[in-house]
Parts: C-alpha cells; sequence; structure tokens
C-alpha cells in the first residue's frame, strides 16, 4: 500500500484542467467515505447558528414532555453532534457500539450518505481513485490546456472527496503581495478570470492568513474565529460553517494558490481526516504536474536556447550596420516576451545621456514589426525609469505604470498610446550598461510575469554580447579609415620621386668599380651617392637586364632606400653591403641557384633590414612593443618582410609584376625565408643541422629542406660580412653596431634596468674581448661550413680569421685599439624608435 504524503507536504503545481465527472462517480461508487472516529480531537466549542432558534429548550422536570417528537429530537442532535458524542461516550458500553457499528454496516443502503461518513479516507478503494486521478492529469497536462482551470477543477474533485458544500481557489497576484479569486468563467459566460480579493496580511481573511503562513488551517467555526474578522471574505460566507483551507506550494516552498474548502452551517465541522484526505488528493496529483512541469520546463528551456541560437547566428553570421543590429534585438526582444511595443536606449557615458533613433511605430509588415529610424532624441540618465536602469544595472517590471512616480506620462499624452506595464532591462557588457531594452505592454496576460524577466536576462546577455561586437567592428571600422588614411600619407612621404627614379635610370657607375664590385672585400663607402646605381648594376649583372623592367626597379631600389631608418648600424649603408656579399658569392655559384633564387635573394638582402628602429628583438618584446604583439618571433625580421610586400604592393613598384602566380608565389617566399634567417637566435639551430648534414655526406642540394638551410646560412654570412672586410672598415662597422647597442642599453638603464655588459657603454674596455667571443662562436663557423659548401666563398673565411687576430692583439694589449677617422658619415648616430 502505498504511504500518504504528510499533512503540511510542499506541493509543486502547474495549475491546469481536468474533467471530473468519471472521477467523482467512482469515489462515490466504489464506497469511499470519510470516518470521523478522531472526533474527540475537535474543538468542543460551542455553536449556535440561526436556525437554532427555530427549536425549543427542553421542558423542565416535571413538565409535560408534550411537543418533543422523535424528529425534534434528531434535528436538534444534528445540529448538536457534540452533545450526541458526550451522550453516546458517557452513556453507551463499547459492546453496544460494536453492536451498532455492525448493524450499520451489514445494512447499509447504496444512497445512505451517513453510511459513507464511516469508511476511512486510507481505504484502498480510495488509493486507487487518487492513481487515476494521477494518470488522468498526466494525460491532460501532456496535451496542454489551461493550467489555472485544471487545477480549480482539481479542487472541485477535492470538495467532493471531502464532503465539502463549495470551495474557492485563490492565485497569486501581479506583484505576489495579494489574493485573486479564481473563477473558471466571465462575465457572460467569458473566459476565466482572476478577481482581486485583497492583500495577504494577518487580521483579514483566513486564506490571507494561509498565505502569510503557508501552513494549512482547519477551522470549525469561521465566525466564531477572532483571527479571521473578515471571515472568508465572499458574499456566500453567511453560510460558511466551518472552513478548512490549504497553500498550494511549489517544492521549493513558493506559495501558488490557496485552496478554500467551505461547510455550510447544519453540517458537520472538518476533522482531520478530511484535512488527510485534501493533502493526499493535492500531492498525488502534484507528482503527475511536477513531472510534466519538468518536461514543459525542458522543452521550453529548448525552444528558448533554439531561440537564442537563432539570434546569435543573425547577429555574428552577418555583422551588418549598427541601426539593422538594434532592428534586429528588437523584434527578438518583442517576441521572447510577447510585448506590444519594444525601445531600445544607448548610454552616453560621457554626456550622461540615453539616446536613441529607432522606434517602434507599432506596425508590422510582412509579418515583422516596423521601425521608423527619425531625428535622434537625447535625455537625461537622471530621468524616467529606462534612466533608473542605466544608473542602478537593475531590472524593473512595472506590472501598473500609471501607479508608479517613476513613469512618465507625457509620452502617452502626446502619443496617444496607453502604457499599463513595463519591463525594463539593462544591457550589461564588461561590467558597464551600455543599453537599455523596455518592453511596453504585455500582450497575454495582466503583466510581465518572472519567467519573462529570466529570460530576457539571459536574452540581455546575448545582446550585450552582440553590441560589444558591433560597436568593436565599427571601431575596427573607423581605425581601417585611419590607418588607409595613414598608409596614403605615409606612401606620399616614403615614394621616391620621379625625379629621383629617373635621375637612377641615366647613372653609370666609375670604371674602377666594374673590377672591386666582384671581389669580397669590396667599399662601398667611398660610393655612396651612386649606391643604388651600384644595386641595379649587381642585379643585372646577376640575372640579366631584361629580368626586371628598369623603370619598376629603379622605382623599387629608390623607396627601399627612403623607408631605412637613420640609424647608426642597420641602414640603407648595411643593405646594400649585404646584398653585395650575396652578389658575389651568387657570381662565384650561379650554375647552383635558380633565375628565381637569385632575383629572391639579392632582394631580400637589400630589403632585410627595411624599417629597423636599432633595437633588438628581445628589447621590443621586453617593453611591449606594437611590434612585438604583432610578431611573437623573429619580430624585425617579419616587419621587414611585411615592408618589402608593402612597397612591392605600391603603383609602379612590383618588379615581379611580369612572373605568374605561381612563380609569384614562389619567389616572395624565398624572400620571406631569406629574410627571417638573418635573425641571428635561429643561425645555431641551423648551422647545427648543416654541419651534421656535411659530416655525414647526406647534404642533397635537391632536398627543398636542406637548399632552405644552406640559403639561411648565406643570409648569415652576408649580414655578418663586415667582419669580413679590411680591418679598418671592419672596426668602424663595429663602432656602429656598439652605438645602437649602448643606445639600447641607456634606455633600459631610464628604467632601473641593468642591461648586459654588451649594451653597457659604461663597458666599453669589454667590446676586444667580446669581438673575441662572438668571432669564434658565430663567424668563424659560419664561413667554415660555407667554404666546405663553397669552395671560392673561402676568402670570407681568411679575412674573418684575420680580423680576428687583429680583436685578440688588442684583448691582450699588443697593440692600441685606435678607430679609424671616417670617410663617409652616414649620418647622426640618434636610435629613432
Amino acid at each position: 500500500m502505498l504511504g500518504w504524503p504528510p499533512h503540511d507536504c510542499c506541493m509543486c503545481f502547474v495549475p491546469c484542467r481536468l474533467k471530473v465527472s468519471h472521477v467523482i462517480s467512482r469515489y462515490q461508487s466504489s464506497g469511499g467515505s470519510i470516518n470521523h472516529s478522531n472526533r474527540e480531537q475537535q474543538m468542543s466549542k460551542k455553536r449556535k447558528s440561526p436556525d437554532d432558534q427555530g427549536f425549543e429548550e427542553s421542558p423542565p422536570a416535571g413538565s409535560s414532555d408534550q411537543g418533543l417528537t422523535d424528529e425534534k429530537v434528531k434535528a436538534y442532535l444534528s445540529l448538536h453532534p457534540q452533545m450526541l458524542d458526550d451522550f453516546v461516550l458517557e452513556s453507551v458500553s463499547a459492546e453496544t457500539l460494536d453492536r451498532w457499528l455492525k448493524r450499520k454496516t451489514s445494512s447499509k443502503p447504496a444512497d445512505d450518505t451517513s453510511a459513507k461518513e464511516v469508511s476511512r479516507y486510507q481505504d484502498t478503494n480510495m488509493q486507487g481513485v487518487v492513481y487515476e486521478l494521477n494518470s488522468y492529469m498526466e494525460q491532460r497536462l501532456d496535451t496542454g490546456g489551461d493550467n489555472k482551470l485544471l487545477l480549480y477543477e482539481l479542487c472541485n474533485i477535492i470538495k467532493t472527496a471531502t464532503k465539502a458544500d463549495g470551495f474557492a481557489l485563490y492565485f497569486l497576484g501581479e506583484c505576489n503581495n495579494s489574493l485573486c479569486l479564481f473563477t473558471p468563467t466571465g462575465a457572460k459566460d467569458g473566459p476565466p478570470s482572476l478577481i482581486p480579493s485583497g492583500p495577504i496580511a494577518f487580521g483579514t481573511t483566513i486564506a490571507a492568513h494561509v498565505a502569510k503562513t503557508r501552513k494549512t488551517l482547519l477551522v470549525e467555526d469561521i465566525m466564531g474565529d477572532e483571527r479571521f474578522p473578515d471571515g472568508t471574505g465572499q458574499d456566500s460566507g453567511i453560510h460558511v460553517h466551518s472552513v478548512l483551507c490549504l497553500p498550494i506550494l511549489t517544492a521549493i516552498g513558493d506559495l501558488i494558490a490557496i485552496l478554500e474548502l467551505h461547510r455550510h452551517w447544519g453540517k458537520e465541522p472538518f476533522n482531520l481526516s478530511h484535512q488527510e484526505v485534501a493533502t493526499a488528493n493535492l500531492a498525488w496529483a502534484s507528482v503527475a504536474i511536477h513531472q510534466v512541469q519538468v518536461c514543459r520546463g525542458l522543452a521550453k528551456q529548448t525552444e528558448l536556447n533554439d531561440f537564442l541560437l537563432d539570434v546569435s547566428k543573425t547577429y555574428f553570421d552577418n555583422i551588418v550596420a549598427i541601426d539593422s543590429l538594434l532592428e534586429h534585438i528588437m523584434i527578438y526582444a518583442k517576441n521572447l516576451v510577447n510585448a506590444d511595443r519594444c525601445a531600445l536606449f544607448q548610454v552616453d557615458h560621457n554626456n550622461k545621456e540615453l539616446y536613441s533613433d529607432l522606434f517602434d511605430i507599432g506596425e508590422e509588415k510582412e509579418g515583422k514589426p516596423v521601425f521608423r529610424k527619425t531625428k535622434e532624441i537625447r535625455f537625461s540618465i537622471d530621468k524616467g525609469i529606462a534612466g533608473q536602469v542605466a544608473r542602478t544595472g537593475e531590472v524593473l517590471n512595472i506590472p501598473d505604470a500609471y501607479a508608479d512616480p517613476r513613469f512618465n506620462r507625457e509620452v502617452d499624452l502626446k502619443t496617444g498610446y496607453t502604457t499599463r506595464n513595463i519591463l525594463c532591462m539593462p544591457i550589461v557588457s564588461r561590467g558597464t550598461v551600455i543599453g537599455v531594452v523596455q518592453m511596453v505592454n504585455k500582450l497575454s496576460g495582466s503583466a510581465f510575469t518572472k519567467t519573462d524577466e529570466n529570460n530576457f536576462k539571459m536574452f540581455a546577455v546575448f545582446c550585450a554580447l552582440a553590441l560589444h561586437c558591433a560597436n568593436m567592428y565599427h571601431r575596427i571600422r573607423h581605425s581601417e579609415c585611419i590607418y588607409r588614411v595613414t598608409m596614403e600619407k605615409l606612401s606620399y612621404h616614403s615614394i621616391c620621386t620621379s625625379e629621383e627614379w629617373k635621375t637612377l635610370t641615366q647613372l653609370n657607375l666609375p670604371a674602377p668599380i666594374y673590377k672591386e664590385i666582384e671581389t669580397f672585400h669590396f667599399d662601398i663607402n667611398p660610393f655612396e651617392e651612386i649606391w643604388p646605381a651600384v644595386f641595379i648594376y649587381m642585379v643585372h649583372n646577376s640575372c640579366g637586364k631584361t629580368s626586371f623592367e628598369l623603370e619598376k626597379l629603379c622605382r623599387f631600389t629608390m623607396s627601399v632606400r627612403k623607408n631605412y631608418r637613420r640609424v647608426p648600424y642597420h641602414n640603407w649603408k648595411h643593405a646594400v653591403t649585404v646584398a653585395h656579399c650575396m652578389y658575389a658569392i651568387l657570381q662565384k655559384t650561379s650554375e647552383m641557384f635558380t633565375e628565381l633564387e637569385k632575383k629572391g635573394l639579392l632582394i631580400a638582402c637589400l630589403c632585410h633590414d627595411l624599417d629597423h628602429r636599432g633595437y633588438s628583438n628581445a628589447y621590443l618584446q621586453k617593453f611591449d612593443h606594437p611590434l612585438a604583439a604583432l610578431y611573437s618571433t623573429s619580430t624585425m625580421e617579419q616587419h621587414h618582410f611585411s615592408q618589402t610586400v608593402s612597397i612591392l604592393q605600391l603603383e609602379g613598384h612590383n618588379i615581379f609584376s611580369n612572373l605568374n602566380s605561381s612563380e609569384y608565389e614562389q619567389v616572395l617566399e624565398i624572400i620571406r625565408k631569406a629574410i627571417i634567417a638573418t635573425d641571428l637566435a635561429l643561425y645555431f639551430n641551423n648551422h647545427q643541422q648543416l654541419s651534421e648534414l656535411l659530416s655525414s655526406g647526406v647534404l642533397d642540394f635537391n632536398n627543398h629542406s636542406h637548399r632552405d638551410r644552406v640559403i639561411g646560412l648565406m643570409m648569415t654570412a652576408c649580414d655578418l660580412c663586415s667582419v669580413t672586410k679590411q680591418w679598418p672598415i671592419t672596426r668602424l662597422t663595429a663602432n656602429d653596431i656598439y652605438a645602437e647597442f649602448w643606445a639600447e642599453g641607456d634606455e633600459m638603464k631610464k628604467i632601473g634596468m641593468q642591461p648586459i655588459p654588451m649594451m653597457d657603454r659604461d663597458k666599453k674596455d669589454e667590446v676586444p674581448q667580446g669581438q673575441v667571443g662572438f668571432y669564434n662562436a658565430v663567424a668563424i663557423p659560419c664561413y667554415t661550413t660555407l667554404s666546405e659548401l663553397f669552395p671560392p666563398s673561402s676568402p670570407l673565411l681568411k679575412a674573418c680569421k684575420e680580423n680576428l687576430g687583429q680583436w685578440e692583439k688588442i684583448a691582450r694589449g699588443e697593440v692600441e685599439d685606435v678607430v679609424p677617422s671616417r670617410p663617409c658619415d652616414s649620418g647622426p648616430v640618434k636610435v629613432d624608435n
């Protein structure tokens, strides 16, 4: 046998509708009834009804008993059952009572109501009725229906089961601080309605008392109970004698409704058995309702998730103009909470104002709301309901707009629109209110519900994300416009003039250069004015005069010169020097490289330090320079390649325009790899791998990976070629290098950091020893391997060893470190950032 729930159990309900005739008839035909054997637990308070006046008092002893009939005695005992109880308990033996009970149960007529009162509520037939009720309610709830009406008809079953004469079902008012009487039919057989029945407070009605305490009350005489001066609060309350009032609660204790059962004068009051029957019915029904409520909740959540997914796809699949985005938000918001009108205001925190220029005019086109763009309106953030939401970031759900002093009625007066209720929600991004959505007039229902609030809160998160992304998108668009304008100005100042490139086309090299330029030790210092012409000559001599259009090659070369900064070492002179070293190597190994490789390597050498700022990669990364944010590894080298591509994309500068797309991609990749290889941090691993390939005899020039490593070593050798020049040039170049190092060290000292010795100008005396270490660790191994790869490059190794010897003598103090005079000054030593 199933156990009954406790008297005050919490019941989780979704109000619902149920036709109950077959359930009631089964209950009555089953012999189900209520036992009043616990009568001694009831109140013994004397009661007097208006009908008592129709009965005369018993005549005193010795008087005639004429006029006292059986009918009058039965009627009197019916109105005063307590007297009969007292008489039976005092004067009738247990044996007699048992005999009476057997006689009554054996001769029970089918329509004898009093006989039914004997059976206990725990009767198995009653449990069958409740079980059938449970199954039937599950079926009805699954198919949907009016929740309040279904709960009303459930209460009608409980009324029959407890032999009540009537009942009332109350639901909570809009603000959960009042009760409303539910009527299954409104005026003129209209739809169900809720009639306001007063506040939830003590000292009023029994329903209000139970709503306040949330505990079941059983009252034998409602008119005589001082706790409830207003009784049941209904006009028919004058006929009500006994009341059983039960709260209907959710599983977490939230109040949903109040069930109030009535018995009229002349009927026996409710007792604990009736209370248990009512509680049991509600509890069993709550199981079915709760299960369906959970399923409905999951279905609703799925529906909401689909809705939000649709919103997300609309927002992020097509980031459009801000007006279009705001219109989407307003349409979705209206559909979500079923509102009549919608307004969305953005927040201007600088001016402390709300503003909008898109308004819901209450019309539809092709089933969608129409929003009209008008002149922007602005108002102070200190005014109105929307202003308060923008200031506090709190949700406002106002069931009666005209009863709220914050509501501005002037808007309704001007528009002729009547505002009944408002749901106002902030849109918050990164802890700041960036907008306010205001929904006006709930279409289905008297006001916006808590469910509307919860759904809208979740939707507001998506709104905030969409608005934030839209704002970021428009900021990016704005930044792109600024970037284009900046690039246009930069291009104007970084592109060579027509006079410059035209002059270059007419330049001829001095006769002595033609011989010297073929040597590794060639010194370009005396020819600064014609360095561009020197490069043009090397390209033509290595790749052929028809390899590039002369006009484009001259434009490109002169613009590259303009984009080198005036820093001590990583400047235009260094670029031409490195390009010459590569030219000298290619001249002696030309058969080993393709035409694309020759072109790519010469251009890579000329551009390998484009826009160098005179600072190391480590410095840029340590101080979070924007370039370090763009390129996390080989920072400057990647920037150099980017600048190279930028110049190639300038009008009239694409020297590779005669190549097809495949060749163009190949040559750009050659240039990219070559420039990245000049990052000295990559040299050590590359040199080790290449040395192992050489020593093991497996080096294959047809292998792309091996070939990339060889080119990488060639780029390092060319980048360091100042150590292979004649000693005076090498010594002067070392000065330029240390000028940059010391400038970087000075910047570190300014912020309290100690630079490494190589960058500390206070440790100038350590330069010779530092150079000895650099030669032995980097330069000598590099040129040794290069000479093994290309024996004609051995003069580089020889010159490097000679310069190492000079540094060793200075480090040992054998000779004085004399810096030669500079034949040609390339510019100030100032380091630009």
